[in-house]
């Protein structure tokens, strides 16, 4: 076999590589459209010309977006023009974004590198919405999962950080996380195909570049010379673990936690079926999906440390959180509730206020059900308008509870029903001519309860 043969035969090896990790993974679909991050260096130029190149197999359509991080003068300047020139070469729909990062990372207190990482992504989801694109291609490979799994190890990371960099997650795909930094600077050479270098890949004063440049090398030539390689095989067994795990959590949080009006409940009796603790991994998938926020290690054992702790104790948590032990739960939300204005409820409306919708319909006598729920009463409509106010109670609020005699203060009426102090602001109230009507989800006011005299009735309800 001569050269030009074992050339050809390394290529064919590198393209097939990839083309049965794209099937294997279900990355890519025909039809597709994709939106591919192309900074012009080594890694996204082979995924560019990859994807170009067999662009006709998938029957897809692509488009590429470069990032100016404004970082670097005069030498992101050229990585800018290198990336247009070289889209226009293919006829390739090319974008361009320059990126605040400085200013970015010095309001949210964020490194260089994590800022810039954050606006990408924030800016790749945009455009992708704009251009109407299924899928977005990022070129990270090998050496870049097993650098972040370092870092994320180094860095104290749970198991969600050790499962590294993910082969998909919604519309982000990494179709070359099975080729080394290697196999694709060997290829771009032998393809004769050019790329940048970016100079602050030298420099060591960031966290990745440290393990990328120092010590990395150090263990390929003292430990394993396929260190990616095994990095990755157990990266993906992490992943795997994990993704079993969060089913099992989120059949779990179905039956022991719950969301309404800015409040996570999470009941106590969980932590008994994960040894005397609620684990990390719900509690990170519950605070970023409830409340938008990035869960830190220190959030867990605060959070963890209130379950030996009596009812009403509270912990402070990162970004604006807190967490307050009840009777038989653990409770977190934001330190300022969202404020609700009075606002007006017509008939045959609904509106949605914190995480909830609230409606009233008239309905027919005839045709009323009712049942043990709280969620859905029906009342006498005679003499009242067909306006109706909402809003949250407030202190000196009173109201007839149904059947009780006389008033009582709706303040009284919650603590008497042992409603958590950090729920009770969330309390709702529904009003009609200035008089309490409905505490929302718990009472009806007893002078507006259907007797046999009634010929209007509404139906209210809450979801």
């Amino acid at each position: 076999m001569d050269i030009f043969q074992i050339i050809f035969f390394l290529m064919k090896t590198i393209e097939q590589k990839v083309l049965q990790f794209i099937d294997l993974n279900k990355l890519i679909e025909t039809g597709d459209k994709v939106l591919i991050s192309f900074s012009g260096g080594p890694d996204s130029v082979f995924a560019l010309n990859f994807i170009n190149k067999f662009k006709k197999k998938y029957s897809i359509e692509i488009c590429v977006v470069h990032f100016n991080h404004q970082l670097r003068g005069k030498e992101a300047d050229e990585e800018e023009s290198f990336a247009r020139h070289f889209c226009e070469r293919l006829g390739i729909q090319f974008y361009s974004r320059k990126l605040d990062v400085k200013i970015f990372a010095k309001k949210n207190k964020l490194s260089i590198e994590e800022a810039a990482r954050k606006l990408r992504y924030q800016e790749l989801e945009n455009i992708s919405k704009q251009q109407d694109c299924s899928k977005i291609i990022t070129a990270h490979n090998l050496n870049d999962n097993a650098e972040t799994v370092l870092m994320n190890l180094f860095s104290g990371s749970g198991l969600s950080g050790l499962s590294g960099i993910p082969i998909k997650r919604d519309k982000i795909i990494r179709p070359f996380l099975c080729l080394s930094k290697t196999e694709i600077l060997e290829y771009l050479q032998k393809e004769k195909i050019p790329f940048m270098i970016d100079s602050s890949n030298k420099s060591n004063d960031f966290k990745r570049n440290y393990i990328r440049n120092k010590i990395l090398p150090l263990i390929r030539s003292e430990i394993n010379p396929s260190v990616d390689e095994a990095v990755f095989r157990t990266s993906r067994n992490v992943a795997q673990s994990l993704a079993v795990n969060r089913k099992i959590e989120q059949r779990t949080a179905e039956k022991f936690v719950s969301f309404k009006g800015n409040l996570l409940i999470i009941k106590l009796a969980l932590k008994d079926l994960y040894c005397g603790k609620i684990p990390g991994g719900l509690l990170k998938d519950l605070l970023k999906k409830y409340f938008g926020h990035e869960f830190s290690f220190d959030d867990y054992i605060k959070i963890n440390s209130l379950l030996l702790k009596q009812k009403g104790k509270k912990v402070q948590l990162s970004a604006g959180l807190y967490a307050v032990r009840e009777s038989d739960s653990v409770r977190i939300e934001a330190d300022n509730i969202p404020k609700v204005n009075a606002v007006e409820v017509g008939v045959g409306t609904k509106i949605k206020i914190d995480s909830r919708t609230f409606g009233i319909e008239s309905v027919s006598k005839e045709k009323i059900k009712f049942d043990k729920g709280k969620n859905i009463e029906f009342i006498d409509g005679s003499g009242l308008k067909e306006k109706f106010l909402l809003r949250r109670w407030q202190a000196g609020d009173k109201f007839k509870p149904l059947g009780l005699d006389g008033f009582k203060k709706v303040s009284d009426f919650l603590t008497d029903l042992k409603v958590p102090t950090s729920e009770r602001k969330l309390q709702l109230v529904l009003l009609n001519r200035n008089r309490i009507v409905w505490i929302v989800g718990l009472r009806l006011d007893d002078r507006f309860k259907i007797n046999s005299k009634t010929k209007k009735t509404y139906k209210l309800w809450v979801k």
